[in-house]
């Protein structure tokens, strides 16, 4: 019975949005300690580290938590969900694609010894 109360929908959805805002506020922590290590380092590998990780672990998860909170109050319809979607995973990509540049420009920067 305590199974049929969790699979009905609503404490699923409240505990979904609990844990998709706390790895927001989690991300955006690990993105401000990474802008953090920038001011300290001023270098473009770690500017791109810096970028990539703030949008991949905080920017991303927002979007996530205000779509899913504009979908469960009704100020948008449910059919702008693939829009939330499509949008978060083109974050993620620029994210990632920012980070694993950083650490392309890393490498080479410590190959060439500069």
């Amino acid at each position: 019975m305590v199974l049929d109360g969790l699979l009905d929908g609503s404490l699923l959805n409240t505990l979904a949005g609990a844990a998709a805002t706390g790895s927001a506020l989690v991300g955006l922590y690990i993105g401000y300690q990474a802008y953090r290590g920038l001011r300290r380092n001023d270098e473009p590998a770690m500017r791109y580290l810096s970028v990539g990780m703030i949008i991949l672990f905080g920017v991303t998860y927002l979007l996530a938590v205000l779509g899913q909170g504009l979908i469960a109050f009704h100020i948008v319809t449910l059919s702008f969900q693939d829009v939330f979607r499509f949008l978060v995973r083109v974050l993620q990509l620029v994210g990632l694609s920012l980070i694993g540049y950083s650490l392309h420009i890393a490498t080479k920067t410590e190959m060439s010894g500069g």
